[in-house]
């Protein structure tokens, strides 16, 4: 602040002044020069001194012009500054008013307002009385509780579920296929009643009455061979192929999923029959090991036989071993299973452990459910 009333009192005046007498003793030199330059005899002479005149008042015109320059510049930064600080101080000033303003609004606000009661409680508060523990027990599982809820098509009452158990497509394309969600219709009361006695450990565990079929696509591709079907082999372990085949009865059947095989009596067992090179040759597509004469004793098939008839036609195999007729309707779920209507006559190549039964229609070889169809008498 002092600097700057220096500046505009003192050297600002002083160098206006300096350059007014500058310009009072330019003119009188120059009056000078010019008269003795006139009177002068040596010419040359007064040019010089005229000159040297000349650059001394110039060198001391720029000199005080220089210092009035630089003393205006000094005083407007100075004077910035001062405008600068004067700003900062008016905002200040300005904030505090609008911060008082704004108390006052809000004691004004307040007056208006009612206090809130606000009542501290425990969120959480612990039981006068704390329950005892309950002592784990045990419960069986009833397998059956949930047979009657969902969506799904339902049995009648005295009818067992027959369910699909695991099988092995005959066709490679089933395995990418979805498992079926519907069952078959009901069989007749004389199916019904045979089926009813005859219900392996699958009816009554945990595949019950009105439980959901189900069939599992095979988990390794069935071997290729020189047919125009890929037929289903059952796994049995080879320890099954020293056991002499047993000779099915009447009284002994399994149930349509091929669990577990209930009955009466069961003859002696007889020696396996002899293996020729006719009998491998009539069964072409069919390997004939012991494996297939355990599957026959748990579905109850008889071995293959040659028809007969001379007019069958050409799409017929030599190797079926049951003729049976349809007494449903059935429309296939996968691709590799037949579509048929009743009395539709359909030619039994193999008969599985599941329930589903390999045949050939109209020349079509594919699947189709063993409870669809009777023997054609």
């Amino acid at each position: 602040m002092a600097e700057l009333a220096a500046l505009l009192q003192t050297e600002i005046p002083e160098g206006r002044n300096h350059l007014t007498d500058s310009h009072t003793n330019l003119e009188r030199v120059a009056e000078y020069c010019e008269a003795n330059y006139f009177q002068s005899e040596n010419k040359r002479l007064a040019l010089e001194s005229t000159k040297n005149y000349t650059t001394q008042s110039l060198a001391s015109v720029a000199y005080q012009i220089n210092t009035l320059a630089f003393n205006f510049l000094q005083l407007l930064e100075l004077q910035t500054m001062q405008l600068a600080e004067m700003e900062g101080q008016m905002n200040h000033i300005a904030q505090t008013v609008a911060i008082h303003k704004e108390k006052v609004a809000r004691r004004e606000i307040g007056v208006l307002t009612a206090n809130k009661v606000i009542t501290r409680q425990y969120k959480i508060i612990a039981p006068a009385n704390p329950e005892k523990p309950i002592k784990y027990v045990r419960k069986s599982i009833d397998y059956t509780a949930l047979d009657d809820i969902g969506h799904g098509a339902r049995w009648n009452g005295g009818q067992t579920g027959t369910p699909r158990g695991r099988r092995s497509g005959s066709a490679p394309s089933s395995a990418t296929l979805p498992a079926p969600t519907t069952k078959p219709p009901t069989p007749p009361a004389a199916v019904r009643a045979a089926a009813a006695a005859n219900t392996g450990t699958l009816g009554r565990g945990t595949l019950g009455k009105s439980s959901r079929e189900y069939r599992t696509p095979p988990a390794v591709a069935p071997p290729q061979v020189p047919s125009h079907y890929a037929p289903n082999y059952p796994r049995r372990p080879p320890g099954y192929s020293t056991l002499p085949v047993a000779q099915p009865q009447r009284a002994s059947s399994s149930s349509t999923g091929g669990a577990s095989i209930r009955g009466g009596s069961v003859s002696p067992p007889l020696p396996p029959p002899p293996m020729d090179d006719e009998l491998a040759h009539d069964a072409f597509g069919r390997p004939h090991h012991l494996n297939n004469k355990m599957n026959s004793q748990y579905t109850s098939a008889v071995p293959a036989i040659v028809p007969d008839e001379e007019d069958l036609p050409g799409w017929v195999p030599k190797n079926y071993i049951e003729k049976v007729v349809a007494i449903y309707d059935y429309y296939a779920d996968k691709e590799d299973e037949l579509s048929f209507q009743e009395s539709a006559v359909i030619y039994v190549l193999k008969k599985n452990d599941d329930g589903w039964w390999e045949g050939v229609m109209d020349g079509v070889t594919g699947l189709f459910p063993g409870n669809y169809v009777e023997p054609c008498v």
